[in-house]
């Protein structure tokens, strides 16, 4: 066993903790913004404070995806750049903790997005340090599914102890739990160093319009979707009466769908369907499912709906990835290029979500945003080819 795999237990622990604090405030972020902006601002006001911080810890995601290279390329190796990736998510939490004004917390929530953004990264850098493809492979799945197993612990024990406590206590504890990771990371030691190319050599892939149409209609309005669960969820259920401990309960039951019917979804979709046109089902799925909840607003109807989304992403996002590998980029740089790239238009749809949501005053407006988006890559697929062909003739 080589001296860096003899690391993977450490560093999966590593990601179990980080991926728990991190995801602690999930089934209550939204109503401790909502708690602290009703102190803050006059009733017609409400919705636009409720969904800026939410905004902003999206968008600080994809400036912390960007600053990942800059962080591991200037530290030289990456345990630097995990240890500032724990310590910037532990100031986040703790300013959450110890908001006396909206603005503090709107700068917890900044920072955590930042810290989630290059945790996120982190996970495929680490990855990337092995040279072999099935130990790359065999690690990144390892480290993704400690990654998963506690975002699941942190929702349900985050949302679990919110009902029993205020909201600022338990990211307070998320504080305390981040301090283990932080003290695991004097004990793993890897020498190798991390080669990847800076980020302005990943923007070459806008050079292949292939991908870029997927990216920009597939790929940004199907993640704006995914805001639903974190975003509207939880204020959906606040507003039909349910606690804290109800929604943890109905984002587990969604996450774990989602883990144990993976295989067997992926494997069932893939057999029978090319990875973009089972794009197109996951597209049609979510933007289907949204709508129906929108329309229909019952507790039933979202918890239905919620469990069926998590369903949807058994298959959904590896086919998307897979789709995107498969859009015929061409150039000089390759897929770890290629993911960033991915990665930073993920987030940029989590962003524009509520914004969305606020300018049409419904979730409806996630829905249509999908199917423009599917119409709009169709019609300039067809003119790409087109245009293609005419230069081959």
């Amino acid at each position: 066993m080589s001296d860096l795999k003899k690391q993977n237990p450490y560093i999966r622990l590593f990601f179990v903790l980080g991926l728990f604090a991190l995801s602690i405030g999930d089934a209550f972020n939204v109503l401790f913004v909502k708690e602290m902006a009703e102190g803050f601002v006059s009733p017609d006001k409400l919705e636009l404070y409720t969904s800026i911080p939410i905004t902003a810890m999206s968008a600080m995601m994809i400036l912390g995806v960007i600053s990942a290279n800059i962080i591991v390329q200037k530290s030289g190796n990456i345990i630097p750049f995990f240890r500032i990736s724990a310590i910037v998510t532990a100031l986040g939490m703790l300013l959450r903790g110890v908001a006396f004004h909206y603005y503090i917390m709107l700068i917890g929530f900044m920072a955590v997005g930042f810290g989630y953004g290059c945790f996120y990264i982190g996970i495929r850098f680490y990855a990337y340090l092995f040279d072999d493809e099935k130990e790359r492979m065999e690690t990144l799945a390892s480290i993704s599914g400690g990654s998963f197993a506690g975002q699941c612990m942190g929702t349900v024990l985050g949302g679990i102890m919110a009902g029993q406590m205020p909201y600022r206590v338990v990211y307070l504890i998320s504080v305390a739990i981040l301090v283990i990771p932080l003290l695991l990371l004097n004990k793993i030691e890897i020498k190798k160093q991390l080669k990847i190319g800076s980020l302005r050599h990943s923007f070459k892939v806008f050079k292949n319009k292939r991908a870029d149409i997927y990216l920009l209609f597939m790929v940004l309005p199907l993640f704006a979707c995914t805001i639903f669960t974190s975003y509207t969820v939880p204020l959906e259920a606040d507003r039909f009466g349910f606690s804290s401990t109800v929604i943890s309960a109905l984002l587990l039951g969604s996450y774990l769908i989602s883990a144990y019917a993976g295989p067997f979804m992926t494997r069932l979709v893939v057999s029978n369907m090319s990875a973009l046109k089972a794009t197109f089902v996951y597209c049609i799925g979510a933007a289907f499912l949204i709508a129906v909840y929108s329309l229909g607003k019952t507790f039933p109807l979202l918890v239905l709906v919620v469990l069926m989304l998590g369903l949807m992403d058994a298959f959904g996002p590896s086919v998307m990835t897979e789709a995107y590998t498969d859009a015929g980029y061409e150039g000089d740089y390759g897929d770890g290029e290629a993911l960033i790239i991915y990665i930073l238009f993920t987030r940029l749809g989590m962003t524009i979500a509520p914004g969305l949501i606020l300018a049409f005053g419904t979730t409806l407006a996630l829905s249509g945003v999908v199917i423009i988006g599917m119409v709009l890559f169709l019609i300039s697929g067809t003119i790409l080819n087109m245009v293609v062909q005419g230069k081959e003739k």
